[in-house]
């Protein structure tokens, strides 16, 4: 048997973020030294993922091959970086996936660690800290704009506090295949183009406008691309403008060919759909009044990156989302604490046995803070709302695999358990959800009365999915109607695997 060496300093401090995104992967590595983060690797691929998904969200062959590929070299750079200094996270393809959680498995295999789908507004809120990081100076207001392969992020904010959050369903891919399907570019076809996004953004460029900002920042491939066009023509010195936007526009249908672009400043892998990320941003541009955009080289991998350190570092904003929820629907505190306090009683007593992990037991204080949010609504069924809530608001910091896991907590935290109860999940996140679900409902059985004083002392003892649960006879013979609750638990359980018993101490 050979044991490994253990990390070597230089290692500990070594972090990684990887952002899949619907056109491009990409891998930062960086080290942190004297509390400064130091690039080490910068990694990019053009997998166009977005590209290989069908009308139905199937993707092809060809395609996934070029992901797993792309993967397997990240995984071998990531190899030697410790599981809690990496963060994976999918985009707007990962969204559209049909049979998602079967190609997160293998994409998951190949690099070597887990992969969190995000939501459009948890994207932006990650591009906008990762723009953050590469901006000296005051906390002025500010507009970014990132224009992805499948998504358009837009975010106004303060410093380095967002507010205002938006993620719209089109990108650089979607719509030039969509408007410029046979790559023909004809004065018709981008006129309807620019006209479609616009329509998308009426319903934010009110409220943008009227926030203000003193500058407007644009992050990725597509204004980046845009910029070195622009001032290899000799259009701008610095910074995108109307007028060199509306030159760049022009010089492209008159090009008519996607195909046949030649344009300087324009890379061979981002020609195919240049067309599409300049329709965003001239929308962007008309509807939200913008004069001029600088363009940074930080973006949503760089925010990847700073939010996991903030979460090593005890600076989660997933802290702030909860407790704001808490105050919004009225939730009783000293419950919720009460039902934290025995629910993670009993997860320690299980979690080495259980291969359950810290944000495990993370994900489970939250339940126990949320589990009553909806009583405000309905009495009889408030379990049922409590999910909703948790499962279809946005919650910052949150990712769509940790607010689905939330939600499934809240909503199965008393009476009837479907077999089905962990579908949405990843296959890995099944047992674990098992597992944090009996810890929430035993507590929420032994909280019941709402008092301190009638908790009790218990002990719990697991093998393999079998539980059992172990109460002073003292106890049990006072408490018949917590008993029955108790008993009855056994059959509610056999539908998701489990077996459950209790044995008098």
């Amino acid at each position: 048997m050979s044991i490994s060496a253990p990390p070597t300093p230089e290692i500990d401090e070594t972090y990684a973020a990887v952002d899949l995104g619907s056109n491009s992967f990409h891998l930062l590595v960086a080290r942190r030294t004297h509390g400064e983060l130091r690039v080490l690797d910068r990694i990019k691929e053009m997998v166009r993922l977005g590209g290989g998904l069908d009308a139905e969200g199937r993707l092809d062959d060809a395609t996934r091959t070029r992901a797993m590929d792309c993967l397997a070299r990240f995984g071998q750079r990531l190899r030697g970086i410790p599981d809690a200094n990496m963060r994976a996270v999918g985009t707007q393809t990962f969204r559209r996936m049909r049979g998602a959680n079967s190609f997160l498995m293998v994409t998951e295999t190949a690099l070597g660690c887990p992969v969190d789908i995000i939501a459009g507004r948890e994207e932006a809120r990650l591009i906008y800290l990762g723009v953050s990081q590469g901006i000296a100076g005051p906390p002025d207001r500010r507009l970014v704009i990132d224009i992805g392969g499948g998504s358009t992020e837009i975010v106004r904010g303060t410093g380095s506090t967002p507010t205002l959050l938006e993620s719209m369903q089109f990108g650089c891919v979607s719509v030039t295949r969509r408007f410029f399907p046979n790559g023909q570019l004809t004065p018709q076809a981008w006129q309807q183009a620019v006209i479609a996004v616009r329509a998308e953004l009426q319903e934010l460029q009110t409220r943008y406008r009227e926030a203000g900002w003193d500058r407007a920042i644009g992050s990725s491939g597509t204004l980046r691309a845009v910029e070195s066009m622009c001032r290899a023509a000799g259009w701008t010195e610095k910074h995108i403008t109307t007028e060199a936007l509306g030159k760049l526009s022009a010089e492209l249908q008159s090009q008519k060919q996607i195909s046949r672009i030649s344009i300087p400043g324009l890379s061979e892998r981002r020609r195919p759909v240049i067309a599409g990320g300049v329709v965003i941003l001239q929308a962007c541009f008309e509807a939200l009044d913008i004069e001029q955009i600088e363009v940074s080289r930080f973006a949503l991998r760089e925010g990847v990156l700073h939010d996991l350190l903030g979460r090593l570092e005890h600076k989660d904003p997933r802290h702030s989302t909860v407790e704001a929820f808490m105050s919004r629907f009225g939730v009783d505190t000293a419950q919720s604490e009460r039902v934290g306090r025995v629910a993670l009683n009993a997860f320690d007593q299980l979690a080495e046995d259980a291969w359950l992990t810290h944000i495990h037991r993370e994900l489970l204080k939250w339940a126990a803070d949320l589990h009553e949010t909806g009583l405000d609504i309905s009495h009889s069924h408030y379990q049922r709302h409590s999910g909703y809530l948790v499962e279809e608001s946005d919650m910052a910091g949150f990712t769509r695999q940790e607010q689905q896991f939330l939600a499934a907590l809240v909503r199965f935290h008393r009476r009837a358990v479907p077999p089905d109860f962990a579908h949405d999940l990843p296959a890995r996140l099944h047992d674990p959800l098992r597992f944090v679900l009996f810890c929430l409902r035993l507590a929420w059985i032994l909280c019941r009365t709402r008092e301190d004083e009638t908790l009790p002392d218990f002990s719990l003892e697991i093998k393999d999915h079998a539980v059992n649960a172990g109460f002073s006879r003292k106890w049990l013979a006072a408490h018949p109607l917590t008993c029955a609750d108790l008993e009855q638990e056994m059959s509610l359980l056999k539908p998701i695997g489990m077996v459950f018993s209790i044995s008098e101490s």
